[in-house]
């Protein structure tokens, strides 16, 4: 396994630390009263801009990105914010293994993305979706989806795009430059946005003084460290960095290792405290994560196995965004150079 490869498994392992401790800031945040969409907004807000200073005081050199590679990071942050609040919501509802494995999910909806934008699919990738769409439905009690399932599955879709945003850009640019603009618009977007919920809810002022009572104890401001240095600062530095360097296909099935470790702690952590908050080692549980994992392992094998290029065969990430990214010395000044490529 080559070195980007083993990183983005060191990417899916601290993503499996955020699930449980997302949980646990949404749980006090309910205990307090607050709405579960405006302490979501909150919670990224802070972990994204806290993760910027983090990253740029231990890699400077990222201050240097020129002005396409800021534009890039600003267009797949605001991406990945539309699903990270809704993921981040849902977790007020939702267990850590629940939220992880649907939004495990998100691989195996480029076939159905592409599908919907008229393109020819094959129909082996669609029958991996709906296995993992099955999947989904076991894992939830009679079958039957609730909000905090919905909001991840929402989630999923729109993280399925972000993707395919990176992969174009990340093979254009250089790769690493795109984090602090890709910081930088989740955590003013979700700043603006909680400031005009609280505006129209508990007030600007109630809403500071909420956020300064959560941060006022240590656990929850352990959470926020947690979350801004190990998933947020290191996770996406390393994700936007490493992940262009690998096939898409190869980061979609490392990806699958994200929900395995969020089990593992999410399970270790009740087993701890007994906490009903987190996951408990089911039956269901088991059966709906091998469906998931399995339907996505069925797209990328077909992926990884027929030998054409073309998008109306494979359904890869990368033809799903249209034509082939021009080399960056072809594109206007600014850019950075083929070989400069991270």
């Amino acid at each position: 396994m080559s070195g980007a490869s083993l990183r983005l498994v060191g990417v899916t392992l601290v993503w499996g630390v955020s699930f449980p401790c997302t949980r646990a800031w949404q749980t006090a945040s309910e205990r307090s009263g607050v709405d579960e969409l405006l302490s979501a907004l909150t919670l990224i807000s802070l972990r994204m801009l806290v993760a910027l200073g983090v990253l740029l005081a231990w890699q400077p050199h990222l201050r240097r990105a020129n002005s396409a590679e800021r534009w890039a990071g600003m267009i797949i942050g605001l991406a990945f914010l539309a699903g990270f609040a809704l993921q981040t919501w849902a977790l007020a509802h939702t267990t850590p293994a629940l939220s992880a494995f649907f939004t495990c999910i998100c691989s195996a909806w480029v076939p159905f993305i592409a599908l919907c934008l008229g393109q020819r699919v094959a129909p082996l990738t669609l029958v991996g979706l709906c296995i993992g769409l099955v999947g989904c439905a076991v894992l939830v009690e009679g079958w039957k989806l609730g909000r905090g399932e919905w909001l991840t599955l929402g989630a999923s879709v729109i993280f399925a795009v972000q993707m395919i945003l990176l992969d174009r850009f990340g093979k254009a640019l250089r790769a690493e430059m795109l984090s602090p603009a890709f910081l930088l618009a989740n955590g003013l977007g979700a700043g603006l946005l909680a400031i005009a919920f609280a505006a129209t809810g508990h007030g600007v002022t109630n809403w500071i003084g909420w956020t300064g009572n959560m941060l006022s104890d240590s656990k929850r401001a352990w959470i926020l460290v947690v979350l801004a240095v190990f998933p947020t600062a290191l996770g996406f530095h390393w994700m936007n960095t490493y992940q262009p360097q690998v096939s898409p296909s190869r980061a979609a099935l490392i990806y699958l290792l994200e929900p395995v470790f969020t089990v593992v702690f999410s399970v270790s952590i009740r087993l701890l405290t007994g906490s009903k908050d987190y996951d408990e080692l089911t039956l269901p549980l088991i059966i709906g994560g091998i469906l998931i994992l399995g339907g996505n392992l069925l797209v990328e094998w077909y992926t990884g196995n027929t030998p054409s290029c073309d998008f109306e065969e494979r359904g890869t990430m990368l033809s799903l965004t249209g034509p082939p990214v021009p080399e960056a010395d072809t594109l206007e000044a600014g850019t950075a150079s083929s070989e400069n490529r991270s």
